[in-house]
């Protein structure tokens, strides 16, 4: 990486003009393996994701087949998949500003067709007073419907949550009206994109697989399948996940898997959910809803209007509910349910709701 031009602080280092050029290697129609991309490590241990060239070029496709950006129109978004397809099909791209307020200038000067931003960044910007235009596009974390309709809210012609993962990207995509129309228990993420295969296991694991799957883990044999480690079901070829394996919560013998229900949770003035397991001190778990309320909702009314979603949980619904805000880990910036559990266990030793 060189920079070109005026360096700013944290810039690459200057291009040399006295360096000698290097002639490109031939061109190599063989298969091969291209990049080793780690795992954020936020949902497990990291763990090295290796490509190749047909992998890579598929999922570069599929993006391209995705967003269809159109030349000379500017693209915002700083992701290795963003990048490339949108300089292929000849539309200049825009990394986004790290401020909030400077994204949301940033925004209402370039007007981009396409924008890739995170949940997080998509949270802040709106904060900040960010209008939209054209298509808006979010991964990498949890996309609830009711942010996804903020971001239509705020000028998007279309906001589209994104599921992926480093071992395939993209898998499913699903856009706001979709999404805010599903009454179902569980996250809807969409219908498997063209070329991606979809299963369940015995034990309700999504196992994918395609051409733009990973080819294996480094140190490891190449397998077709890539197990998700996310519960799910398949509504009429539309992927619904149910939560994290690992995150069930085990409370009086039955199995919680909180993202059936955190969904309902994401009412108007919610910013983000999630369900917990704090342990009890005799073996069991209490079920804990850590909410985050939006920036200036009035925290009594937001109470009132998570009384209906809590009343339909049944057996499922906590045993505590805390406002308060969820730690946020990883490059992506998802939210931290071990960070969060152990908030909700200082912050609710005796088990009371507040």
């Amino acid at each position: 990486m060189a920079t070109v031009g005026p360096r700013l602080p944290g810039c690459a280092p200057a291009l040399d003009a006295d360096v000698r050029t290097v002639p490109l290697p031939g061109r190599s129609d063989e298969d091969g393996d291209a990049v080793i991309v780690f795992t954020s490590g936020t949902t497990s241990q990291p763990r090295a994701v290796v490509h190749t060239r047909s992998s890579l070029a598929a999922g570069m496709a599929a993006v391209a087949g995705l967003v269809r950006p159109e030349p000379g129109l500017p693209v915002l978004g700083g992701t290795f998949f963003v990048l490339l397809p949108s300089l292929a099909s000849g539309a200049p791209v825009a990394l986004p500003a790290r401020s909030p307020r400077v994204l949301a200038r940033q925004l209402r000067r370039l007007a981009p067709q396409a924008t890739y931003l995170t949940p997080p960044q998509l949270r802040r910007a709106l904060a900040a007073g960010a209008r939209f235009t054209g298509r808006v596009w979010t991964g990498s974390a949890p996309a609830s419907a009711e942010l996804l309709t903020r971001v239509r809210s705020a000028g998007a012609d279309e906001a589209w949550g994104v599921y992926a993962l480093t071992e395939l990207f993209p898998a499913a995509a699903v856009e706001q009206a979709e999404k805010a129309a599903f009454t179902g228990e569980g996250d809807l993420v969409g219908a498997a994109l063209p070329g991606v295969l979809a299963r369940t296991d015995g034990s309700g694991e999504l196992l994918l697989s395609g051409p733009a799957a990973r080819d294996r883990y480094l140190g490891e044999d190449p397998a077709e399948w890539i197990a998700t480690g996310d519960r799910a079901h398949l509504d009429g070829g539309r992927i619904v996940l149910e939560g994290r394996r690992k995150d069930m919560v085990l409370r009086r013998a039955e199995n919680i898997y909180p993202g059936l229900y955190e969904p309902a949770l994401h009412i108007p003035g919610v910013e983000l959910a999630l369900l917990v397991g704090v342990p009890a001190g005799d073996g069991d778990e209490r079920l804990v809803a850590v909410v985050q309320p939006a920036r200036g909702a009035d925290r009594e009314a937001l109470r009132a209007g998570l009384a209906g979603p809590l009343s339909r949980m049944g057996a499922a619904r906590p045993d505590a509910v805390l406002l308060a805000d969820i730690p946020l880990s990883g490059r992506s910036r998802k939210p931290d349910r071990a960070a969060t559990a152990r908030l909700a266990a200082a912050r609710l030793p005796t088990g009371a709701a507040r």
